[in-house]
């Protein structure tokens, strides 16, 4: 898989302003809905949050990872916010998240692409190292630069 099929520098916010959960959601949905990369904003938010519902996508260190399989999503996508503030996010170490790696996933692709880049990010979060690169990228293009390595070895 490329990573070129999957984000862009469009799908990049590194300068978010939002204090709640619901607004990183809503403000990242909204990049995918400009793109025409999902259907419905709303529908896409609903399904993230009743994922969130059943348990908390906070990665720990900073980091979230909410994602959607739904068929309100066209194309398979992962969106990057990264706020200056931390936001709650109900995270497995009780810290607030700072950088959000949100994956929308069309329902049919589910159990293969959803799968496939949940395990390379999340694999790829345990490195102190990438997280750090993650977190001072001062451009999107270097955070596609981190994100090409992970994805498009793990998943081809």
């Amino acid at each position: 898989m490329e990573i070129k099929s999957l984000i862009n520098e469009d799908l990049i916010e590194l300068n978010l302003v939002a204090s709640t959960q619901l607004e990183v959601i809503s403000q990242l949905a909204s990049l995918l809905g400009q793109q025409g990369r999902i259907k419905s904003v709303p529908a896409f938010i609903e399904g993230v949050l009743e994922r969130e519902s059943e348990f908390s996508t906070g990665f720990g260190n900073g980091f979230a990872i909410p994602h959607c399989k739904s068929d309100t999503v066209e194309t398979a996508s992962i969106i990057i916010g990264k706020t200056s503030n931390g936001v709650e996010w109900n995270s497995l170490d009780d810290k607030p998240v700072t950088f959000i790696i949100m994956l929308a996933i069309p329902a049919a692709e589910g159990g293969t692409t959803h799968l496939q880049i949940l395990a390379a990010l999340s694999g790829k979060l345990m490195d102190d190292e990438f997280r750090n690169q993650l977190m001072n990228a001062a451009q999107p293009e270097q955070i596609l630069n981190l994100l090409d390595g992970v994805i498009t070895q793990k998943t081809n």
